[in-house]
């Protein structure tokens, strides 16, 4: 889903969505409405019309390929082939995807065909850095994602749009008429089908004419075709995105939108905040590609796509230096009981934005923090957390005036980099407190720029904390947690809780959980519940149970 809003007032829009598992197929987007459409729909009584369309076009989470492949990469396995349910397209490589325009014979297209694929494939011509598709994600990958492909039209249809059946069936006939017209010239379709499951990962149609509104059938989303019986060379359609050739009505095609919706693609999330009366507000204050449309992707999407690999910090004190993630694939990723192979955490995330390349219209360079909980629920498919419906979010930009713009549903700024002068750590504000309010000891001071290059202190507590075994007691249930480093004042957090369990003890280095009945239906039997035990200082350990 793609924001064409300006207006900090217009920063989030109504719209229920249905949470999905990871390894539920279907890649799905929403452009969002323009300042005030919602009053209107509201008033003019179309609105619950509209949010139920809107709830049929799923995209706030993470995509299962991404988490899988993610997943495998952290725990070691250097080449994985696609799991039985991979949905989607490959995020490195040379890959080849097919863009299909669609006029009406009462809406002439208003653009050349060699100017969409020269926005598409090409070098533009278009405004840095969207001046194409291949550019910008060319230079986004540093160099390990390649599109290239066809732009097939323009085909214009013999009767008026209004013939075009609104309902997905509708659709779906007019891009079957289209195919087939290709199908019918010879036209290879088996190409776009780059890992080999026998889809075409991914379909651009470009349409003419004006949209009927916010979540309605002329709007721009991403869906997937539902006719699986239809192939052409034997492949099926996957994923597609449904966008105007322009907006308003009457320009010329930009690679803007579809540079947003081919994230969708690729399997990543909208970062900004769907409905403002439910979850945390604001996103990430448009400050990232899936958010406002704005910049480059940031370095937690970037780690998903297998672009970038983070240097991992737990403890002591490091002078870290690092080089702007436009150019580079550089970032920190900070905590204290961080593991290889266990970044489906609770983490903090630093990387450096400077003014170049796809960053070039960011309104400052400096450290950006990125506060992220990646955990996933008791059985592993979905993530716990996204950025519209959840308690807090899946990515929160951390604001270094402190100012807490975007939580009020305001754009991000210069202010919210960290430059000479701003720090961050358990006594600031933002502070680097875990979600349960717990500290994690991670102090980031010391900001110096030199050049193409910009560095920082960074302090993690030095003890360490090791979990080594989980005693029960009966009568009352109770747990009894014990290891090495283990702190008074310590608290416990039970697996996905986000709060840290109210009834502990301390007693000669270990940690007892009380609560009776109240601890014990935290763990089913059967179940492996994590437990993690963190320590007044920050330092954590965790350990795993199973009643």
């Amino acid at each position: 889903m793609c924001r064409i809003m300006s207006l900090k007032s217009a920063r989030s829009f109504l719209a229920g969505i249905v949470l999905i598992a990871l390894f539920q197929a279907g890649l799905f987007a929403l452009e969002p409405p323009r300042p005030g459409e919602i009053e209107k729909y509201r008033s003019d009584g179309t609105l619950q019309q509209r949010i139920e369309f809107a709830k049929s076009l799923r995209n706030h989470k993470v995509s299962n390929n991404l988490a899988f492949r993610l997943d495998g990469r952290l725990n070691g396995e250097a080449s994985m082939a696609p799991p039985l349910g991979w949905q989607g397209m490959p995020t490195t490589g040379n890959v080849k995807i097919l863009a299909i325009m669609i006029g009406f014979n009462d809406y002439p297209p208003n653009t050349d065909t060699e100017l969409v694929y020269g926005r598409m494939f090409g070098d533009g011509p278009g405004t840095f850095p969207y001046e194409s598709l291949r550019n910008f994600y060319f230079r986004s990958s540093y160099g390990l994602l390649e599109f290239s492909g066809d732009a097939l039209g323009w085909y214009v249809t013999p009767y008026p749009r209004s013939s075009v059946q609104e309902s997905t069936t509708g659709r779906e006939s007019l891009i079957k008429e289209v195919l087939n017209h290709y199908d019918e010239m010879g036209h290879d379709f088996s190409q776009y089908d780059n890992d080999g499951d026998g889809t075409i990962d991914y379909l651009v149609v470009i349409w003419t004419g004006p949209d009927n509104g916010w979540a309605n059938f002329w709007w721009g989303y991403m869906t997937s075709f539902q006719d699986s019986s239809f192939k052409l060379d034997g492949k099926r359609l996957g994923g597609y995105s449904w966008q105007w050739e322009s907006n308003p009505e009457g320009g010329k095609f930009s690679a803007r939108v579809v540079i947003h919706e081919t994230g969708h693609a690729l399997g990543l999330p909208d970062y900004y905040d769907y409905d403002d009366w439910t979850g945390p507000s604001g996103g990430v204050g448009g400050l990232d590609q899936m958010d406002g449309n704005w910049g480059d992707h940031n370095c937690f999407s970037k780690m998903l796509l297998e672009w970038l690999t983070p240097q991992v910090v737990t403890t002591g004190f490091s002078s870290p230096v690092l080089s702007p993630t436009s150019e580079a694939p550089e970032a920190l990723l900070v905590m204290p009981e961080a593991k290889a192979g266990e970044q489906f955490a609770e983490y903090y995330m630093i990387q450096y934005r400077r003014t170049t390349e796809n960053d070039v219209v960011y309104p400052n360079d400096g450290l950006i923090v990125w506060h992220v909980d990646a955990r996933t629920d008791t059985g592993g498919y979905d993530f716990l957390y996204d950025n519209s419906y959840s308690s807090h979010k899946l990515l929160r930009l951390m604001e270094a005036d402190g100012l807490e713009e975007i939580e009020q549903n305001k754009w991000a700024d210069g202010g919210d980099f960290y430059t000479e002068g701003y720090s961050i750590g358990p006594q600031t504000a933002p502070s680097s407190s875990r979600y349960s309010s717990l500290p994690s000891g991670i102090q980031m001071d010391s900001i110096t720029e030199a050049g193409d290059t910009i560095g920082c202190s960074l302090s993690l507590p030095s003890s360490a904390v090791t979990l080594t075994s989980v005693q029960k007691l009966k009568n009352p249930f109770r747990l009894v947690v014990s290891g090495t480093g283990i702190q008074e004042g310590a608290k416990a957090v039970i697996g996905t809780d986000s709060a840290y369990w109210p009834t502990a003890s301390f007693q000669n280095g270990s940690i007892t959980l009380e609560k009776g009945k109240k601890l014990k239906k935290k763990f089913r039997i059967g179940s492996t519940v994590k437990i993690m035990v963190v320590n007044p200082d920050g330092s954590a350990g965790t350990i795993t149970y199973k009643r």
